[in-house]
């Protein structure tokens, strides 16, 4: 027997280059999927933060027979009046200081009001669960990265539903 003919074990240099290839082709093309994927997480746990504070708000109004609010932190954006965080406060105060519960900003998302909600920093409900000072509107939820995003539509008396929509 030649010594040309036997095989150690392991790779050649050419194995280990192409096996690399196939890698990275694989992964060029799950990434660009993945991080849609993470967007559209995002988009879903920002609007399951929004609806749940309306709801808890809502909740506690009736709980505590009073005011409740739901108080943006900071709505001098127009484009973006509950993006920066929000929270769930006992009266109209006007600030997150004696929260209830506080919702964070989550990166580079806006929530952009419309309709009667637009410009408000205060969405608050009385004794009975009931919207009160404001009227019947809607809150785009958008990622800059993503063409879609979801609406998150309130109505007169409080309630909140929410579907997708395309973002500009």
């Amino acid at each position: 027997m030649s010594d040309f003919t036997t095989r150690n074990g392991g790779f050649t240099i050419v194995e280990i280059m192409a096996t690399l290839a196939i890698a990275a082709v694989l992964i060029g093309l799950a990434l660009p999927a993945y991080n849609g994927f993470v967007a559209q997480r995002r988009l879903t746990s920002e609007v399951n933060d929004f609806m749940v504070a309306v709801q808890y708000a809502r909740s506690e109004a009736t709980k505590q027979g009073g005011l409740v609010s739901v108080q943006a932190i900071d709505n001098s954006d127009g484009g973006n009046e509950w993006g920066k965080g929000y929270c769930v406060v006992v009266g109209n105060p006007g600030n997150c200081d004696n929260a209830l519960r506080t919702f964070d900003p989550t990166g580079t998302t806006t929530l952009n009001a419309d309709g009667a909600l637009d410009g408000l920093g205060t969405l608050s409900f009385n004794s009975r669960g009931l919207l009160v000072g404001a009227g019947a509107g809607t809150l785009d939820i958008c990622d800059p990265n993503e063409p879609r995003g979801r609406r998150v539509t309130m109505t007169t008396i409080g309630r909140v539903s929410s579907q997708e929509v395309n973002c500009p």
